[in-house]
């Protein structure tokens, strides 16, 4: 349950830009593709619409310029699942957005001594075993996964190489690639401590 304190963002690290290019070599070959097709006339008597699991894969009344239509729409949704993601405290529920995914924890289930900056490389406790449910590419991974331990994690990682680690009670472990994880560190330690009241 959140407090009444107005919420609190912090910044994650930016991931290298050049890791669209993994989003966007992939629909270039699929435009250029449908391009190519584009160039054969439309098939009389072609159905209104149709899939196939060779190019150009999408028609519409046997033109290829659906499939364009259809590698837009993708890029743009891809490209801006990339970009969104948010760590946020409010009260003292601790709330993680990126890509297709959101995590929501109250700081009283984080066990916040045993949090520490890692190497995800390195680390043989934390690193990323396998997705059971996540977005990811080459230094960039978003969503659900097990880790090296058998432990269930959730991660929001733009740089394998320093990345916060939060154990959770009865939950996934965090794992955040924040630009200043001290200061997200000291934000969930004073929301876990009681406020005294005065005499």
């Amino acid at each position: 349950m959140s407090g009444g304190s107005d919420p609190r963002r912090f910044a994650v690290s930016d991931g290298s830009p050049l890791r669209l290019l993994w989003i966007i070599s992939p629909l270039l070959l699929f435009v250029g593709l449908s391009l190519y097709h584009l160039r054969q006339p439309a098939e009389a008597g072609a159905m209104p619409f149709a899939i196939t699991l060779t190019p150009p894969y999408f028609t519409l009344h046997g033109s290829a310029a659906w499939s364009l239509a259809i590698a837009a729409l993708l890029t743009v949704l891809l490209c801006g699942l990339f970009f969104r993601r948010r760590v946020q405290l409010d009260g003292n529920v601790l709330s993680v957005h990126s890509t297709f995914y959101r995590k929501h924890t109250p700081v009283e289930q984080m066990d916040l001594p045993n949090a520490a900056v890692v190497d995800l490389k390195q680390d043989r406790r934390h690193g990323l075993r396998h997705k059971t449910n996540a977005y990811s590419m080459p230094g960039f991974h978003s969503g659900h996964y097990r880790l090296q331990d058998g432990g269930k994690g959730f991660a929001l990682v733009t740089d394998v190489h320093r990345v916060l680690v939060i154990p959770v009670r009865d939950g996934p472990t965090l794992l955040l690639s924040m630009a200043e994880p001290q200061s997200l560190l000291d934000a969930l330690r004073r929301a876990a401590t009681p406020a005294r009241r005065p005499r």
